[in-house]
């Protein structure tokens, strides 16, 4: 019980900043024209790893599960990097969570995952942390984007003692 008024604080600071106009990243959710299709929604971390196997983390997605040639696939376009391989820019380290943005051609997309790159080889030391997925059966959900279709709410939950089906 003695914790109970922190935590009543700390829950009214969330509140609070979430009604804010400005944070300290854009809400790019807001700011899609209509007439782009893609996916919005967060990303819930928890247990995040030590800093040493955090070289890299992306949002993919990949039209075909599993993959079969995921270097192929990135390259070809076939599999969407975001925020995009020609950036330094990364998903968030060491946050509970973060909202995200990312414009995807009209097509179906098969498995939409958070990569980890673990290691210090960009080519093979990476590992799904999280997936999409809407039921039990560990398998991800499939996301169908028409011309002009935004989908929101593509939620990913990332445990990163408890990883999802690794594919490759």
């Amino acid at each position: 019980m003695k914790y109970l008024p922190l935590g009543i604080l700390v829950f009214l600071i969330f509140l609070f900043l979430i009604q804010c106009e400005h944070g300290l990243s854009p809400s790019d959710a807001k700011q899609i024209p209509k007439d782009v299709a893609g996916i919005s929604g967060f990303i819930l971390y928890k247990n995040w790893p030590s800093p040493d196997s955090l070289k890299d983390l992306r949002l993919v997605a990949f039209r075909n599960f599993p993959p079969q040639n995921i270097l192929a696939d990135v390259l070809s376009g076939q599999a969407i990097v975001y925020p995009p391989i020609d950036t330094s820019a990364h998903l968030h380290y060491n946050v509970p969570f973060e909202e995200y943005t990312m414009s995807l051609p009209p097509d179906t997309f098969k498995y939409i995952v958070v990569a980890q790159q673990y290691g210090d080889n960009i080519v093979t030391d990476w590992r799904a942390v999280g997936q999409y997925d809407t039921d039990t059966d560990s398998l991800p959900t499939s996301i169908i984007i028409g011309k002009d279709t935004f989908l929101e709410n593509i939620n990913i939950n990332v445990d990163f003692k408890n990883l999802p089906i690794q594919p490759f």
